[in-house]
């Protein structure tokens, strides 16, 4: 129990690394909490403050997802905190103490713990979901949260599929419920 308890605030604490409000303030002196969906993932970063602060916002939010989930299993040979871990990396990136308890949407964060957790099921599944995700808005233009939610919801049986043990489709399926969650308040954001 002990252990997954240090391994969950060593996630939260690793996932709330605030990585767009810095290079938002460094790239432009932009608060991204205050332009586009206020969000501080690479997405809104890209909107807010340019795409290479947005694209070095996406790789070190995976890489920090990645990184609670790979001191986890040095740690320890427990896949629960390890589970715990790589899905409160999530939480810390949605709802950081160092902002106020604001954040992203924590897909970034989700795939880096998972590419961490299972790096040849993740990487299947990560693509597939992709996939399914521009299928929905691309060709049925379903709205981009939407999407989001319904790739979420895709995730715990995919990770099934490709033959996950328990642990990990544990951690595709709460991290996926904790993005649904960040992402239901833009059900009905208009995009531009």
């Amino acid at each position: 129990m002990t252990t997954i308890i240090l391994s969950g605030v060593l996630g939260y604490l690793l996932g709330a690394v605030p990585t767009g409000v810095l290079l938002g303030r460094m790239a432009r002196g932009v608060d991204v909490h205050q332009q586009g969906s206020g969000h501080t993932g690479g997405l809104n970063v890209v909107r807010t403050a340019g795409l290479w602060a947005g694209v070095l916002t996406a790789v070190v939010d995976t890489l920090l997802g990645g990184a609670a989930v790979a001191v986890a299993k040095l740690l320890t040979d427990d896949p629960w905190a390890v589970t715990a871990a790589g899905v409160m990396v999530v939480v810390g990136h949605n709802w950081s103490v160092f902002i106020r308890f604001g954040g992203g949407i924590g897909l970034s964060s989700l795939a880096g713990a998972l590419l961490s957790h299972s790096p040849t099921a993740a990487v299947a599944a990560l693509v597939a979901l992709a996939l399914f995700w521009f299928l929905l808005v691309r060709a049925l233009r379903v709205h981009r949260a939407r999407a989001t939610i319904l790739a979420m919801i895709m995730m715990g049986p995919l990770l099934w599929a490709l033959g996950l043990p328990p642990a990990g489709i544990l951690l595709g399926i709460l991290g996926g419920a904790v993005v649904i969650l960040k992402t239901l308040p833009d059900w009905n954001r208009p995009y531009g």
